[in-house]
């Protein structure tokens, strides 16, 4: 079970990463569009986007998982402001020198291989992905956090109802909370079973009843008793003491029951 939620978790964040940098990629390419069209960069589209997006994504991450973590939320606000002003400044720097290559030597535009002419533009855009990449990383958290929320409910709500089970007494059904059932005592073709309330007895043998609340862990302590394990608090002599009832240790299952609660 464990394994099963570690893998589904693992997907989960997998599924979730690539959903979040798809939306990223796709409204870069849409933004950067007219560049693409005013340069005919067909030929140079594919490396233009890789280049950009690693220095974004860099950006990004160093953004969420180090600024934020380790500065805006304890914070220390201007440590958070000077190193995001620094991590900005290097970002639109790297783009700049890219866009020199790119555009004034590869293309030939002259006018491009100026560093400082598109520096604000470049710096004001970053800003804004930067932003927007945040909001969105922090909107899927709070909608995945409310759906782990609704998911988990429900799996309590479940896990309540499978610890209970109707036991048959005489002509009527009974709900019991098998959390509730302390232990177990065997009257020949009846079984009485002891809960914090109350006794119901049903029709069947010690061996039947055991079967029966299969999913209680119950312990055999003597031939005409079973008892629940998590009930267990106190081994005097003989005898093991639940609540008000003092139940006897047979001798054929003391050994077991020892090992069992890790006695001596």
């Amino acid at each position: 079970m464990y394994l099963n939620s570690s893998v589904k978790k693992s997907i989960s964040t997998k599924v979730f990463h690539l959903l979040f940098w798809t939306v990223i990629t796709l409204i870069f390419i849409y933004d950067r569009r007219y560049l693409i069209l005013k340069f005919q960069l067909t030929e140079h589209f594919v490396a233009c986007v890789l280049v950009r997006m690693l220095l974004l994504i860099s950006l990004v991450y160093f953004h969420l998982n180090v600024l934020i973590p380790h500065f805006y939320k304890t914070g220390k606000i201007i440590r958070y402001v000077v190193f995001l002003l620094a991590s900005l400044l290097v970002y639109v720097s790297l783009q700049n020198l890219y866009d020199i290559y790119l555009y004034g030597f590869v293309i030939g535009d002259v006018k491009s291989r100026d560093f400082w002419s598109a520096f604000p533009y470049n710096f004001i855009t970053t800003l804004w992905y930067l932003a927007l990449s945040t909001a969105l990383k922090y909107g899927l958290d709070r909608f995945m956090s409310s759906q782990k929320t609704e998911v988990s409910d429900n799996a309590e709500d479940q896990g309540e109802q499978e610890r209970r089970i109707f036991l048959k007494t005489g002509t009527k059904q009974v709900m019991t909370d098998l959390d509730a059932i302390t232990h177990v005592k065997g009257l020949k073709d009846y079984s009485i079973v002891f809960t914090d309330d109350e006794q119901i007895i049903v029709k069947g043998s010690l061996k039947n009843a055991g079967d029966l609340l299969g999913d209680k862990k119950l312990v055999r302590v003597h031939k005409s008793y079973l008892v629940a394990l998590d009930r267990i608090k106190t081994v005097q002599h003989n005898q093991i003491i639940v609540g008000s009832h003092s139940i006897p240790i047979g001798r054929s299952y003391k050994r077991d029951l020892f090992e069992v609660l890790e006695l001596a």
